[in-house]
């Protein structure tokens, strides 16, 4: 499972958490000699509470015995008397069950299918390798453990909203925008940031967007959501410019937005009024809202592309029209998905993919933009295949706007360390 033909003594940089530590990693695989390997690399990456278990169904009797959950398990595919498929499908029964990292001799295509379902089935994906497993790569798939935590990803009870809380919360401007940054990967200087949209509501939790914008959108207040947002980055982006700080921002439209009649002229005339150049300000377009009312979508990204604003095709790679859509819109910029950032240096199948996407984003002389990047091979891989620009948790995790010119003065310098020593 792991190689062995690297050595183990060269331990990589780690930054483990605090679960792992504790809750230890379970290796499920049925050869001896990989599941010796792979214990004696975890601990010396420092995890000394290591399980292991020779097939799925001992896996799955020795997890039901234990007193506390591994926070990892490492996952073979191929095994007898219950498979890794079996074995992940049964992890999704549970109400508690570990991260995983698959490792197979399959083929890449099989490994990339099966990661899918597992991400589907709600089951956290930290890698999923060929075997064996380069340290290395082990190393910053357990270093992934979590990074998409924290109050805006993860709930221990439903949150209870409705369409009337969120009025009252566009009336007051409760919703606040918070600002991650992208790095472009040849000159390391921040490119700009993204907007999102955070929403914590009078009780003091934080709403997923999964939940308001939807909300937003079945009961028509996606408008009005999408121009309070837009005049916090306007007010924002003036801010910055007294400090000498001239950022390009990035802003999301959902579909129901596309279809508003008016919303092109609101943008317009709100940019205008706040001196705020066209060519500063990005809108991200997801490939299903263009083709959900095309007329419409065609007029409204077509005028603001005609008044100098950028137009992102946001989410490359996850419709099922990708390339129609490029020939039909005026895009600037083609985001590509987390799906095709997120295991690529370790899988040829994933890596082609993304290597595609990046190479139409060249042909077209439009700008690449990865989005997701967690670790530094992704980095270096996205740099060696010509990506333009990268944002992820690995360089920035999104700020309130007051917070960025101090992550600019503070931490850019060295989150382009890590640019320089990952592209090197």
């Amino acid at each position: 499972m792991i190689s062995l033909n690297t050595s183990i003594n060269e331990t990589p940089l780690l930054n483990l958490h605090s679960d792992i530590q504790q809750q230890g990693v379970m290796v499920v695989d049925d050869s001896s000699m990989h599941r010796y390997s792979a214990h004696l690399c975890l601990r010396t990456f420092g995890i000394n509470q290591v399980y292991e278990a020779a097939n799925g169904k001992l896996a799955i009797e020795q997890l039901a015995q234990l007193t506390q959950m591994p926070a990892v398990m490492l996952l073979d595919l191929e095994m007898p008397v219950m498979d890794g498929i079996e074995v992940l499908q049964q992890l999704a029964q549970l109400q508690h069950k570990p991260a995983v990292v698959l490792a197979s001799s399959s083929d890449e295509v099989l490994i990339s299918a099966v990661a899918t379902m597992a991400e589907a089935l709600g089951i956290s994906l930290l890698g999923a390798f060929r075997k064996p497993v380069n340290p290395v790569d082990l190393a910053d798939a357990l270093n992934s453990y979590n990074t998409g935590g924290g109050p805006l990803t993860h709930f221990n009870r439903p949150i209870d909203t409705d369409a009337e809380q969120l009025k009252i919360a566009l009336d007051r401007a409760t919703i606040q925008v918070y600002y991650q940054p992208k790095i472009d990967l040849e000159s390391m200087k921040i490119a700009g940031v993204e907007a999102l949209a955070r929403w914590k509501n009078q009780q003091g939790d934080w709403i997923p967007p999964s939940v308001f914008i939807p909300l937003a959108e079945e009961h028509g207040l996606i408008g009005d959501l999408t121009l309070s947002v837009l005049e916090q980055v306007l007010q924002d982006m003036n801010g910055w410019w007294e400090q000498g700080q001239y950022v390009p921002v990035a802003i999301n439209l959902s579909a129901k937005s596309l279809a508003e009649f008016n919303l092109a002229n609101e943008i317009i005339q709100r940019v205008i009024r706040q001196g705020i150049p066209a060519n500063f300000l990005t809108f991200e377009i997801t490939e299903s809202a263009l083709v959900m009312d095309l007329p419409s979508a065609l007029a409204t990204i077509s005028r603001l592309r005609l008044k100098g604003f950028g137009i992102s095709i946001d989410d490359y790679g996850t419709g099922f029209s990708s390339m129609q859509q490029l020939s039909r819109f005026p895009f600037s910029e083609l985001k590509i998905d987390r799906s095709f950032i997120q295991g690529a240096p370790g899988r040829q199948y994933i890596r082609n993919i993304l290597k595609s996407a990046i190479e139409m984003g060249q042909r077209l002389g439009i700008t690449t933009v990865a989005e997701g990047v967690e670790t530094e091979a992704e980095l270096h891989l996205l740099k060696s295949l010509g990506c333009k620009q990268a944002q992820g948790f690995l360089l920035a995790r999104p700020m309130p706007g007051r917070e960025l010119m101090g992550w600019i003065e503070q931490e850019l310098q060295p989150k382009q360390t890590i640019c320089q020593k990952s592209l090197g």
